[in-house]
């Protein structure tokens, strides 16, 4: 009797006693415990050649679609990506905090923010290309997070109600942008409706944002005046390419302006302070992930 309770036990530990334990391992950044961990944990079946379903964090179920040689082929075998971003998320969002994933791809974080807020916070996901937002949703369907998380279609530019269309690689989850030319190529065409951050209604009330655009944070940037001038934003992790952007100094000059102190998310160091010039003086085509702070 007592060995098929211990039994029962260990089939229910990922999901009771394992998530409690993976959280307080990602705070700590004891990162080759939760390597070995979750990777023991990952599972993936897969029902077709563009759908599967796979384990990650130890915890979460997750759409994916395994022509993706960018993002899903790393979560199906893996079963995390970025683990430096994943610590640094799992430190900075508290329950009841309303939090944003722009650029939120197949979902990744926001299946992360969403158990991290808890049923009194909101995740507001931002993720256009239709057809990661459909694997985007049917995982939240899985993990009971819908009444948290709001999964927005529109692209964010520093102007709402503009016409663009979004250019979307098929084989790429992450390869989606809105552009005149460059990206014609790409075998889907997406028409859609642009919208400024603090235009939604649960913008004021943001405390944490993660922005991953492919190159459009400097738009996503200006539409965010009035939050930036408010109280509850007080961190901002963004990816940053100098090659992406038309004026790189005079973007990050805007990111400085509310008060924000500048650091990176080293994928060994953690969180390394940076000065201005330090950013400007790195290679232009090297991609850092900023923590912004105040």
């Amino acid at each position: 009797m007592i060995e098929a309770i211990k039994r029962s036990l260990y089939r229910l530990r990922p999901t009771l006693l394992g998530r409690r334990q993976l959280l307080r391992q990602l705070r700590r950044g004891d990162r080759f415990v939760t390597q070995h961990r979750v990777r023991s944990l990952c599972r993936t079946v897969t029902a077709s050649d563009r759908l599967a379903v796979t384990r990650v964090l130890g915890r979460y179920k997750m759409y994916v679609d395994p022509s993706d040689y960018a993002i899903s082929v790393h979560l199906m075998f893996d079963g995390f990506w970025e683990l430096w971003l994943t610590e640094e998320i799992a430190r900075i969002v508290t329950p009841g905090m309303v939090v944003a994933d722009v650029g939120a791809n197949l979902g990744y974080f926001s299946l992360l923010m969403a158990d991290l807020v808890g049923p009194s916070g909101k995740v507001l996901a931002f993720e256009p290309n239709p057809q990661v937002a459909a694997l985007l949703r049917r995982s939240l369907h899985a993990n009971g997070f819908e009444p948290v998380v709001a999964l927005e279609p529109e692209p964010l530019t520093g102007v709402s109600g503009e016409s663009v269309t979004l250019y979307c690689n098929p084989e790429q989850a992450g390869g989606a942008f809105i552009t005149t030319e460059t990206h014609r190529h790409y075998g889907l065409a997406v028409p859609l409706t642009t919208r400024r951050f603090d235009d939604h209604p649960d913008a004021m009330r943001v405390a944490f944002a993660k922005i991953d655009a492919e190159g459009s944070e400097p738009v996503i940037w200006d539409g965010m005046e009035k939050m930036l001038a408010g109280d509850a934003l007080r961190a901002v992790a963004l990816e940053w390419c100098t090659c992406r952007y038309a004026d790189p100094a005079g973007f990050l000059d805007r990111m400085l302006a509310p008060g924000f102190s500048l650091s990176r998310i080293d994928p060994n160091d953690g969180v390394v302070p940076l000065t201005r010039q330090q950013m400007l003086d790195a290679p232009v085509d090297e991609e850092w992930l900023l923590l912004l702070r105040r």
